[in-house]
């Protein structure tokens, strides 16, 4: 009997394969980057055929690593981000470079959509998301009206992960997980909607949506070409796949209500299982789950543990050669730094908007109150603590709009850190629990796979065994109240900012 399982997760850089073991330790990871093309102002593009290529490059090289027969392999899953477009023409071959989902050449049509009583306010009821220049539609619609020519030759319209399931199995479809997220799709109905295609003028676009499966049903299987240059077997099954916020929440264990999912890595992802939908235009997101029967709603933004990246590689030349020194990695010096100093020991507050922000669209980020006294220990715990409270914005939204949440696992870049695990523990006052894996969003495809081929029986069977939590934290009730504080500090100090930041709004558009 085949004895591992293989999860792809595409992300907007890099393009990544894993093999797992059946009880989901990591046998082998490769991953490749994919660069970004920004042509003119606003638009974010990547050449599809090099997505393909270093997808191929990174599965090949993962079996290698592994040194496994590939016919071991039981089944492939797969995940990517969500939202931008892979256009193909009717022959499957790509319409020119895919949109990435931080393009922003719709922002002229999203502003009439978002117009009192427009697109906006008749879809949200239906989409559950606030569609965003980004999305499917609004991309569809900007192809319409300014290129003619491939709105023409469109064959099928693709998400990432779709396209490269195409290319693995030469099959069209998609997934409810994924398609539920892109404001083309009534999840209630869990149908493609005519009446909201009618509402964005694309309605002619139907026929090249694919149709959605269960993430873990067998959407095809590898073909001959893919197996060429992919080092798979011929015949591999290959499943449905999902978004990869959804198979981050599966690899991290989370399928039912109660539990909050937190990943601290580029994103800050925040989000819960839940049974009814929570449609609330605060939360960035209410989709179908990868768990038949359940919804994924999410609150995001990019303001998380990538901040600290930055930090290291601009102020950190003198920390980088103590941990050469000592054979560790510099991340685990910045976590001493940061634990030399007890909570309540800095006043310096860090808004972490440095790639992007969950309450201004112009927010930057900042340190303030910083005093000559203070060290770069003062200056990388509030780095630190900023980060967290920026995820704890996006928990109380969650908490506000009903999400009840008792436990929260934690994953990412961010868990890696028990100085920081423990923040998130204090401030959000609830036990943090940090799975072992590392490619959680690969191990969540890789289990929808292996429920798809029979190795699980289904979701709870293949959390049982495929997920290992490693630490527990719990709430220090002494260091709750410490941070709470300084929380209301940070959340002043937004408030007190919000006005300037609508002046500049206005001058910069007047």
């Amino acid at each position: 009997m085949a004895s591992y399982l293989m999860g792809i997760d595409n992300g907007l850089t890099v393009s990544k394969a894993a093999i797992f073991d059946l009880q989901g330790r990591e046998v082998a990871v490769q991953g490749y980057k994919v660069d970004l093309s920004y042509p003119r102002p606003a638009w974010v593009e990547r050449d599809s055929e090099a997505v393909w290529q270093t997808t191929a490059a990174a599965i090949r090289e993962a079996i290698a690593k592994a040194g496994i027969d590939a016919r071991d392999i039981a089944g492939v899953g797969n995940s990517a981000h969500g939202n931008g477009i892979y256009l193909v023409d009717r022959s499957g071959a790509p319409l020119g470079p895919a949109v990435t989902s931080m393009d922003n050449r719709a922002s002229e049509i999203i502003d009439e959509w978002y117009q009192p009583g427009g697109v906006h306010d008749k879809n949200l009821p239906i989409v559950m998301i606030n569609t965003y220049a980004a999305q499917p539609p609004a991309l569809l619609a900007w192809f319409k009206r300014h290129q003619p020519e491939v709105w023409a030759q469109i064959g099928h319209a693709f998400t990432c992960k779709d396209y490269i399931k195409l290319r693995l199995t030469g099959t069209v479809s998609t997934d409810f997980t994924d398609v539920s997220g892109t404001s083309l799709f009534d999840s209630r109905q869990r149908r493609y909607s005519p009446e909201l295609l009618d509402l964005y003028g694309i309605r002619d676009i139907l026929p090249a949506l694919p149709q959605p499966i269960a993430s873990h049903a067998i959407a095809g299987r590898v073909t001959r070409e893919a197996a060429a240059v992919t080092g798979l077997a011929e015949g591999t099954p290959v499943a449905g796949g999902l978004f990869d916020v959804d198979a981050s929440a599966l690899g991290a264990g989370v399928i039912d209500e109660g539990t909050l999912c937190i990943i601290a890595g580029t994103w800050s992802i925040n989000q819960v299982v839940t049974r009814e939908p929570l449609a609330d235009e605060r939360l960035s997101m209410c989709t179908l789950f990868a768990v038949p029967g359940f919804w994924l709603v999410g609150d995001y933004s990019a303001a998380s543990a990538t901040n600290l990246e930055w930090f290291v590689t601009q102020f950190c030349s003198e920390e980088k050669v103590t941990a050469a020194a000592r054979g560790i990695s510099v991340y685990e010096v910045c976590n001493e730094i940061v634990a030399s100093l007890p909570p309540g020991s800095t006043d310096v507050i860090f808004h972490p908007f440095l790639f992007g922000s969950n309450v201004q669209a112009n927010a930057r980020a900042g340190f303030y109150g910083l005093g000559a006294w203070h060290t770069k220990a003062h200056v990388l715990r509030a780095l630190y603590e900023g980060v967290v409270y920026g995820h704890l914005d996006h928990v109380n939204r969650l908490r506000t709009a009903g999400a009840q949440m008792s436990l929260a696992r934690l994953t990412g870049g961010g868990a890696r850190s028990t100085v920081w695990a423990q923040m998130f523990a204090d401030a959000l006052e609830l036990p943090i629990e940090v799975p072992g894996a590392t490619e959680i969003a690969a191990l969540g495809a890789a289990m929808t796979a292996g429920i798809g081929v029979g190795v699980y029986a289904g979701h709870a069977d293949a959390v049982a065994q495929a997920v290992q939590v490693v630490r527990r934290h719990e709430p220090q009730a002494e260091a709750t109240p410490m941070y709470l504080a300084r929380y209301q500090e940070y959340r002043c100090l937004l408030e007190a900012m919000r006005e300037p930041w609508r002046r500049l709004e206005k001058l910069s558009s007047s």
